[in-house]
């Protein structure tokens, strides 16, 4: 048995059905915690999602699922205003998927426990990926294939009839422009491809950007309707790319970024979190790198490496310049980025494995109003309730 890592993080509780086991993006809304399987990329192979009572965080309980139809993939969701849910409706690879339909389901949570379909907006390709929704603004970002462009690109929507949301601009990298169809379909992009990742996010008048094999890029969306490109950096080559989630720190000239750990291979000196200066946002510069002891956990089986982060990285408050990011074998990290250019752990959290049982790969995290965070497994370990008490 592998026992449980904790500094500055409590367990509170713990729901192994959480997804059918093979967890990916959580959102925690009046007591219940929505959370969408990775299905035959995790554990049991499941596509949908599962609805969890956590009201009493110590006890928490599944109260409901949805089994996706053949050949979809619904692995990532977002509430939206205050009684709807996005589940994206991502097509399989190859003939599995060849006859799904893609876009995104529409739920009614106005019961929570009792999510009810009321909606579905097609979109081509194989459909979106990891989107974004920012409920204050009304826009969603979903990350989707395009007729006139190559691979995932920005379709940004507008949410004040959330039931039918209409695309504001569709944007990508000047180079993924081309001419007739363009490649897409590609649900399982090559890490070097350049590709639309997201979340995109925006903070004032500039939306952030990760392309996977593409690099980060900095946008002026003033005009939604016709953003320009402020700033690019790509690292990829020499390092592995799969370039996942670029955030800023508060309101700070700075990004973290993730370089999410593949299946295929782990790699000791690639797939980690980065920290970029955006000072001089016409050439974003990375300054610091971060990631947990290598020679610890490299050898553990499963991904070592960085994916996502809770995407709130206040600049004040209990939790201002913390970075709560998922490391899969290495669990939940908590790093202080205070001084950017060392960044600094100072919490963790890794999942007690039992004899016989696959590694831990904590894959997605989340948080609730009361500051309570939710770290989801991709490989049958389900969710995991905990407390940051650094």
């Amino acid at each position: 048995m592998q026992p449980e890592e904790a500094r500055n993080f409590r367990l509170l509780g713990h729901d192994p059905s959480a997804a059918f086991g093979a967890g990916s993006l959580v959102e925690v809304r009046r007591g219940h915690a929505y959370v969408g399987s990775v299905g035959g990329a995790g554990a049991e192979g499941r596509e949908g999602f599962t609805v969890h009572d956590v009201s009493d965080p110590r006890r928490p309980r599944k109260v409901w699922e949805f089994r996706a139809p053949p050949g979809v993939h619904m692995h990532k969701l977002r509430y939206v205003h205050e009684d709807l849910l996005y589940v994206n409706s991502e097509r399989l690879a190859g003939e599995a998927g060849l006859n799904a339909r893609a876009g995104f389901f529409i739920f009614d949570i106005s019961r929570p426990a009792e999510p009810r379909e009321v909606g579905f907006m097609d979109m081509p390709g194989s459909g979106p990926h990891r989107f974004g929704v920012d409920n204050e603004r009304h826009l969603a970002f979903m990350p989707c294939d395009a007729p006139g462009w190559n691979k995932r690109v920005i379709w940004t929507l507008d949410l004040r009839d959330p039931l039918r949301p209409e695309p504001i601009s569709i944007w990508g990298l000047p180079w993924q422009k081309t001419e007739g169809e363009g490649e897409g379909n590609d649900p399982t992009p090559a890490e070097t491809a350049c590709t639309l990742h997201g979340p995109p996010m925006i903070r004032g008048n500039r939306m952030y950007a990760a392309f996977w094999g593409g690099g980060v890029a900095v946008i002026d969306c003033t005009d939604l309707r016709d953003m320009k490109l402020a700033g690019h950096v790509c690292w990829s080559p020499p390092f592995v790319g799969s370039t996942h989630t670029a955030w800023p720190i508060g309101d700070r000239p700075y990004l973290v970024v993730t370089d999410e750990a593949r299946a295929k291979q782990n790699y000791w000196d690639s797939q980690f979190m980065w920290i970029v200066d955006i000072r001089d946002e016409a050439k974003p510069t990375p300054v610091s790198t971060w990631f947990p002891e290598r020679e610890k956990y490299f050898h553990r089986g499963g991904r070592f490496g960085a994916h996502n982060i809770l995407e709130n990285i206040p600049g004040e408050g209990p939790w201002a310049n913390t970075v709560f990011i998922t490391y899969f074998n290495a669990g939940l990290r908590a790093v202080d980025v205070s001084d950017v250019l060392r960044p600094k752990e100072v919490g963790c959290f890794v999942p007690a494995v039992a004899d016989g049982a696959r590694m831990i790969q904590s894959n997605d995290i989340g948080a609730d109003e009361h500051g309570r965070l939710y770290l989801i497994d991709r490989w049958g370990q389900g969710m995991h309730i905990v407390e940051y008490t650094g």
